[in-house]
């Protein structure tokens, strides 16, 4: 038998020997980690010195655990439903021995992980010992290892691991590993990166989620001033609500992200938009607008690759829509307008108006058919872009004025009318206020239950944040049921 075995064998034997004294042999093991007290942990490394880390050693589901560095802590997913831990831990080499500190609440999953329990977790060689912090959450949690330790503004090589408590895929809880490249917008701090296959010649189509499999990903940063943490998710639903396109309709989920042995808080994630996403042709077009020039015309780009010719015909043609007296509306799809327009007025998406929207050129019997989506919904349901100037969580009772759609209803003369209808339709179903207020109820009790709330340690603001929410959702409603002279009862 090899040395190590045979020390691990000893070490084992003599320690467990004490714990069968213990009338509770169930919590000798725990998902892999050996359980024991602290007494017992600090006797067994008594004549050990105890080392910076050795957490490298660390693997659930086979794959590297997220690791906090300044904080010493490890983050770990688990299903909030479940009573019991899923997902197995082991070490990386023969020679270490990894255990849980026993605690007085380790044995209910679901305190641990609401009331964002910080667990011990040792780790023992025959040379040293190290002890970290383990916490279980009960969100997603994205870790991103760049080979240069540091992202930029430039894609980089790197790993990533991403759990998730609710994979749909495996109808469990799942880890995934894959090589990626990422960069980072310093200005927003949205973080974009690509799956790739080990040898980085071909991308990596990879469910992440529950949101599809996709290549191309985004993450952005939770808004500070988003105290109920949950308006952009509400806008997404909002817009797949109102939006009758299937590919046009949106994925997002929550995660906790840690950059380079950095935690850096919540963030959406969500595939990014591009032509795979869409499924656009090889002949249809995607243009982001990007800003809002000074003389009223709109900047954009080409989403997925490559630069925006001077002359580019399909785009020059889109422009000329709404230039022209005389041109018609043939090319645009009015009821995909009328439906954006109902998103701006039901999200408040002041931003989404004038900039930050994709618009998608799809090619149908020789001519180019027109539709348009949000991008990045940031500013909504009370949230204002700093040009515009803070305004109150409760200022409901403004029209959001996007200039495409006025210039549609005032050439096609029963549009305000038909979007009026549509508005009552939505708000009889999916946009009833019930309906918006138990979807916003859903994603705080999920934030609630996950532990995140509690270790951020703001829940009254949190409570605060959630209330003016929902004020908000109420007020707003009831304000354009009386702009588009609906009347619900």
């Amino acid at each position: 038998m090899k040395k190590k075995q045979i020390w691990m064998l000893c070490l084992i034997t003599a320690l467990f020997g004490s714990l069968l004294l213990i009338d509770r042999t169930d919590a000798m093991e725990l998902n892999g980690l050996y359980v024991m007290s602290e007494e017992e942990l600090t006797q067994m490394v008594a004549d050990l010195p105890r080392a910076d880390h050795l957490g490298e050693r660390l693997r659930f589901e086979g794959k590297p655990v997220p690791y906090d560095q300044s904080e010493n802590t490890f983050y770990v997913s688990q299903k909030i439903e479940e009573k019991a831990y899923e997902g197995t831990f082991d070490a990386v080499g023969e020679d270490c021995m990894i255990c849980l500190q026993d605690d007085e609440v380790l044995w209910d999953k679901q305190e641990v992980v609401s009331q964002g329990h910080v667990l011990r977790i040792w780790f023992v060689t025959k040379e040293a010992y190290a002890v970290a912090n383990l916490i279980f959450t009960g969100l997603p949690v994205i870790d991103i290892d760049s080979d240069e330790h540091a992202l930029s503004e430039k894609y980089a090589r790197g790993n990533i691991v991403v759990q998730n408590p609710n994979d749909h895929d495996v109808v469990t809880m799942s880890a995934k590993e894959s090589q990626m490249e990422a960069k980072i917008n310093d200005h927003t701090g949205t973080i974009s990166f690509r799956l790739y296959k080990k040898d980085y010649t071909e991308e990596r189509n990879l469910s992440l989620l529950g949101l599809g499999k996709r290549s191309a990903w985004k993450l952005y940063p939770v808004s500070e001033k988003d105290e109920a943490v949950s308006r952009e998710m509400m806008a997404v639903y909002l817009w797949n609500c109102v939006c009758e396109e299937d590919t046009l309709r949106k994925g997002m989920e929550y995660a906790e992200l840690i950059v380079d042995g950095e935690y850096k808080g919540l963030y959406y994630v969500a595939p990014k938009i591009g032509r795979g996403y869409l499924n656009l042709q090889e002949e249809d077009f995607l243009y982001e607008c990007e800003a809002l020039q000074e003389d009223g015309t709109r900047q954009y780009k080409v989403i997925g690759g490559g630069n925006l010719p001077s002359e580019n015909s399909v785009l020059k043609a889109y422009e000329d829509i709404w230039k022209e007296e005389g041109q018609g509306f043939s090319q645009i799809d009015v009821e995909n307008y009328m439906n954006y327009t109902i998103y701006l007025q039901a999200a408040c998406a002041v931003q989404n108006s004038v900039e930050e929207y994709d618009v998608a050129a799809q090619q149908v019997d020789g001519n180019y058919r027109f539709l348009k989506l949000p991008e990045r919904s940031q500013f909504v349901l009370g949230m204002y872009p700093s040009e515009i100037g803070w305004q109150s969580l409760f200022a409901s009772e403004n029209i959001i004025e996007d200039a495409e759609y006025d210039a549609l209803s005032s050439r096609i003369q029963d549009l305000d009318s038909r979007t009026s209808k549509r508005w009552g339709e939505l708000r009889k179903d999916v946009l009833s206020t019930d309906t918006l207020l138990r979807t916003a109820y859903l994603y705080e009790q999920r934030l609630a239950d996950s532990g995140y709330i509690v270790r951020r340690g703001e829940v009254n603001a949190y409570v605060m944040g959630c209330n003016a929410l929902h004020d908000m959702i109420e007020e707003r409603m009831e304000y354009l049921d009386h702009y588009y002279g609906v009347v619900n009862e």
